[in-house]
């Protein structure tokens, strides 16, 4: 769940080396993440995220929820709570420690690396009526497993929905601003985002929190890059939010709070082809 500082340059590395590096730093980072994100969730993710995702997935009561990355389980407890029935899975022990120690009422959590088609394929065929991912695929190194997989977990009109810091405004190539404008002979302040790259898929170090104690992984992608998986596994995007937060919103961050033209989230449902 990006939300502060990007940037800094990786060396090189294969999928596997980098999936193995993304999940360590984030057994590393649990105990602060937890911290940050409480029970249910911060003001990021009750504004932006939370809303977008459930609008998109619809109704889930009595329906069979299968979370990809649900890091301290927040969203996959929101989901219990709406009637679905759960299978929360991440690939980082530490943070399912965290996401037991709150309750799994309703949730049953399995440790699951999404990027080894191996272990997706001990997951029930047609066993869900959705799956959601939420501000995780930027984490993942490779994302084509999981997209190959998603047309045999789905059962008929299944959905799957996932939310990702914004491929065009939130990512490493992206400068927050903030300039000052003298209009009519008053000083007004203006903020922005300056895009220096884009089009180049790229993978670098930043935090989502201040105060993270350990840097994580981002795998930037444009968007023709970040929906070519899914599309070529027999998907389609029949669904889409940008949700950015409310003119006048105010908090102690004071970073994408004071864009309310820009958003930080993209949010997009897709369905199997065939549904």
């Amino acid at each position: 769940m990006a939300q502060g500082a990007r940037g800094g340059a990786l060396t090189d590395g294969g999928p596997s080396d980098l999936s193995a590096d993304a999940v360590a730093r984030w057994d590393r980072n649990a105990a602060f993440w937890d911290e940050q994100m409480g029970g249910d969730g911060n003001e990021f993710h009750l504004t932006l995220i939370r809303p977008a995702v459930e609008r998109l997935l619809g109704d889930v009561d009595g329906r069979h929820v299968l979370e990809i990355a649900c890091g301290n389980g927040l969203f996959a407890r929101r989901l219990a709570a709406l009637g679905a029935t759960v299978l929360a899975t991440d690939g980082s022990p530490e943070m399912l420690a965290r996401a037991r120690a709150h309750g799994s009422s309703g949730i049953e959590y399995r440790l699951l690396d999404a990027s080894d088609p191996a272990e997706l394929s001990g997951l029930p065929e047609s066993g869900f009526g959705a799956v959601v991912c939420n501000m995780a695929l930027m984490d993942m190194a490779a994302t084509e497993p999981l997209a190959a997989a998603l047309p045999r977990l789905l059962d008929q009109g299944g959905r799957f929905v996932f939310s990702i810091t914004h491929p065009c405004f939130n990512t490493s190539g992206v400068r927050l601003v903030r300039e000052l404008e003298v209009v009519d002979g008053e000083p007004v302040e203006r903020a922005g985002v300056v895009v220096t790259r884009y089009a180049t898929a790229a993978v670098e170090e930043g935090i989502a929190i201040e105060g993270q104690p350990y840097k994580q992984l981002y795998f930037d992608r444009p968007l023709h890059a970040l929906l070519e998986p899914f599309f070529a596994a027999g998907m389609v995007l029949d669904g889409i939010e940008e949700p950015a937060f409310p003119p006048g919103a105010r908090s102690a961050s004071m970073k994408w709070e004071m864009l309310p033209e820009i958003p930080p989230v993209l949010v997009c449902r897709l369905r199997r082809l065939s549904a």
